[in-house]
């Protein structure tokens, strides 16, 4: 070979390797750099970053709860403020079959500490209702007879003590909502233990089931659930069993102490679960104004929904460390992160007192007129301040869902007939007892296991309609307690005065109707107090035309009818004022007696209100203070709206509402001792656009106030169909003449009748 050409290729091959290190070498270092970079960015540039992310490898955050805040009524009598919203801590007490060995003897030591003689007897009741319901014979009934004390107690023995040996569940429910291909794949496995009902939900019957790891596998492509997991789920092992709910602090140390004494470990298997209630300690009292607190910690209806967000408060945040298994450790370097802030509290304006006794004479009104339902509200007309808020029926916000509660009914073979649907609600009727009256009742079907059909209705009549607070949410046609507000516009506008007579025929026609009135008294030669005191129709329908539109309207509008009082409740309702130009001339009449137009009973005694305090409307509030932080209470301040009349005209109009007491239409408001001005309404319902007339068809208000010579309260007394009379003069009046009387011994005014 050629030396020289030799010597050239070594050379190249020499050069090739150098250049192949110096190409590697270089990558290295690249790399080298590109980690160097990596590694800085990591620990210096982003440091804070992944010191966040290993934090919450290492630590765990735990929320504080807050403590929601508390409500309370005034007792003005002892000048205490009383709690009616609390919060309270009670336990559940719950088993776990598998654990418990000595089943017997458990249920023989817990049984009678746990055993509640008086709901027992009240369950008992309603088993015993439903046996005569369904009872065909006469036999029959007679063997629907209560159980003793000791067979109370024996059943309840006898129920713990199965609860405790259930180490199997009976059934298990696999899936609520199948799809229609997967219910067929399941029903034609036909799997023993395997069920799919005919609302496609998959029930498992473990007792009943003879090859749990053939069943999970064939069930866990269908479900989308591993095999193993499924297999576990249908052995249907009984870990946990409530056994009571609700227990007393007390009663659960005395379990405790009870466990911790036994040697043996007989009570293995036993244990509490602290559960947090919202409680209120006087039970229905006010519950329309309270609402209540669901079970999601969510205020609902009232004061305890429009503030919610305030009660609630805000939880707090704590830091703690975590094994290497992520559980908490107790002990370490703990850090509260964000302090739990507890809710504020609020003060009612409410007397419990007067509370109390409107509520009890309320509930005996409603019973006594066989209305479906009342109301009544009492108010000072110096401050706007709600003294009373009552409705019923109502309900108990510890026990809120008991408004759901149905019973039986027995309905012979024409009513079933005649059930009217329910639109949009299936198996759901209208059971009308009066139809020109509009008395109907809700009532649901129900087919029970053995295929017997029965028909349920709400135990209360009226479900969750007991929730509302009709007085600031349910508008109405308020009747002739409207006629003192028209006869003061017209009177403090000049269009007429006390003195000002007509000549009334007793009807007055406008387009194709005839106004007529109720009373004989309403015709001949009259002056506006006997118009007012005879409640004449007629009469007010003259006194309408002669202001005409624009100026009624516009002194409706002033004393705040059409809109909202801005009272603190949510879901207040502005009633119905259309617009004066809208009005036929019809309607312009039938308003100056409350018919043709809507309002709500707190936006109705606002308005009487400002007549009772010289003119002067001033805004409804029921929240008298809020403590914002400890000790920092913030009081509500009376909100004056405005003069609505001169105090003159105001005078006179109380002076012609006592003649309606004391010679006219609300003689049965009048009383013995004191001299009171008030005045009735009886409006018509309506259906197909025509009026009802009878018993049981109209709405039946009174409102007043008193003591006349300087009022202190005003009240409306309200009654929803009653049926022993139509007439509010009636019915409601003495409802509203037994509050008057209360009140005026309660504030021990002296009485003013010479």
């Amino acid at each position: 070979m050629n030396y020289q050409v030799y010597k050239s290729s070594r050379r190249q091959k020499f050069n090739f390797q150098i250049n192949r290190h110096l190409i590697f070498l270089s990558i290295i270092g690249l790399i080298s750099l590109i980690i160097i970079a990596q590694l800085f960015s990591l620990q210096v540039i982003a440091h804070d970053h992944y010191a966040q992310i290993a934090a919450k490898a290492h630590y765990g955050y735990s929320e504080i709860p807050a403590h929601r805040g508390e409500i309370f009524i005034k007792d003005y009598a002892s000048g205490d403020n009383i709690r009616i919203a609390t919060n309270s801590t009670l336990y559940l007490l719950f088993a776990d079959p598998t654990l418990i060995k000595n089943k017997k003897l458990v249920a023989d030591r817990i049984a009678p500490m746990i055993f509640n003689l008086e709901q027992a007897k009240i369950d008992d009741q309603e088993r015993v209702k439903l046996a005569i319901n369904r009872a065909k014979t006469a036999e029959e009934i007679e063997k629907a007879k209560p159980y003793s004390d000791d067979e109370l107690y024996q059943n309840f023995y006898n129920d713990i003590l199965e609860k405790i040996s259930a180490d199997i569940r009976p059934v298990i429910i696999l899936s609520n909502s199948l799809t229609p291909e997967k219910a067929n794949l399941v029903k034609n496995l036909n799997l023993p233990g395997i069920q799919v009902n005919e609302n496609n939900s998959l029930y498992a019957y473990p007792p009943q089931i003879i090859d749990y790891t053939g069943t999970s596998e064939k069930l866990s492509t269908i479900l989308e659930v591993p095999s193993l997991q499924l297999s576990a789920t249908l052995k249907g092992r009984n870990r946990y069993v409530v056994l009571a709910k609700k227990l007393t602090p007390e009663l659960t140390a005395q379990i405790k102490d009870m466990v911790r004494q036994d040697k043996n470990d007989n009570f293995t298997g036993l244990g509490f679960t602290e559960e947090y209630y919202r409680y209120y300690p006087e039970n229905e009292l006010a519950a329309n104004v309270l609402g209540f607190v669901a079970s999601s910690g969510e205020g609902n209806y009232g004061i305890e929904e429009k503030f919610n967000t305030e009660l609630k408060g805000q939880k707090g945040i704590f830091q703690t460390q975590k094994d290497s298994i992520g559980r908490l450790i107790t002990v370490g370097d703990d850090t509260l992160i964000k302090p739990a802030q507890d809710g504020k509290n609020y003060v009612l304006t409410l007397d419990r007192s007067v509370q109390m006794a409107v509520e009890a004479r309320l509930k005996k009104a409603v019973n006594d007129y066989r209305a479906d339902s009342g109301q009544v509200i009492v108010m000072d007309p110096k401050t706007g301040r709600i003294i009373a808020l009552a409705h019923y029926p109502s309900f108990n916000p510890n026990n809120y869902g008991t408004v759901y509660e149905k019973e039986e009914i027995k309905l012979t073979e024409q009513q079933i007939t005649d059930l009217v649907p329910v639109t949009n609600m299936e198996d759901t009727f209208w059971l009308y007892r009066n139809f020109a009256a509009q008395d109907r009742l809700m009532v649901f079907k129900k087919t029970l296991n053995d295929g017997t059909v029965i028909y349920e209705h709400y135990k209360n009549n009226i479900g969750p309609e007991a929730y509302q607070n009709k007085i600031v949410s349910e508008p109405y046609e308020p009747g002739s307690i409207f006629k003192p507000l028209v006869m003061a516009i017209a009177i403090d506008d000049g269009i007429i005065s006390p003195s000002t007579y007509i000549n009334d025929s007793g009807i007055l026609k406008v387009d194709e109707y005839e106004i007529k009135n109720v009373s004989a008294k309403c015709t001949g030669r009259l002056n506006m107090a006997q118009v007012l005191a005879q409640s004449c129709n007629t009469g007010m329908g003259w006194i309408a035309q002669k202001m005409g539109r624009s100026l009624f309207y516009n002194s409706l509008k002033r004393f705040g009818f059409g809109e909202r009082t801005e009272i603190e409740f949510d879901n207040e309702h502005p009633g119905k004022l259309t617009h004066s130009n809208q009005w036929a001339d019809s309607e312009l009449v039938t308003h100056a007696f409350g018919q043709g137009l809507t309002v709500t009973p707190i936006q109705m005694i606002m308005a009487i209100g400002a007549i009772a305090n010289n003119g002067v409307e001033m805004q409804p509030f029921i929240i008298d203070s809020i403590e914002k932080s400890p000790g920092n209470w913030v009081y509500t301040e009376p909100t004056i709206l405005g003069q609505m009349i001169k105090p003159e005209t105001a005078k006179v109009i109380t002076e012609m509402m006592i003649g309606a007491v004391e010679e006219g239409v609300s003689s049965n408001n009048k009383m013995k001792d004191y001299i009171i001005a008030a005045k009735t309404g009886t409006a018509q319902t309506y259906r197909n656009g025509k009026p009802l007339s009878g018993a049981g068809t109209t709405f039946a208000s009174v409102v007043g106030y008193g003591p006349v010579s300087n009022p202190k309260f005003v009240i409306l007394a309200k009654l929803d169909r009653p049926r022993s009379s139509e007439w509010a003069d009636n019915t409601t009046s003495n409802l509203f003449k037994s509050v008057a009387e209360y009140l005026f011994e309660y504030y021990s005014y002296p009485p003013d009748r010479r």
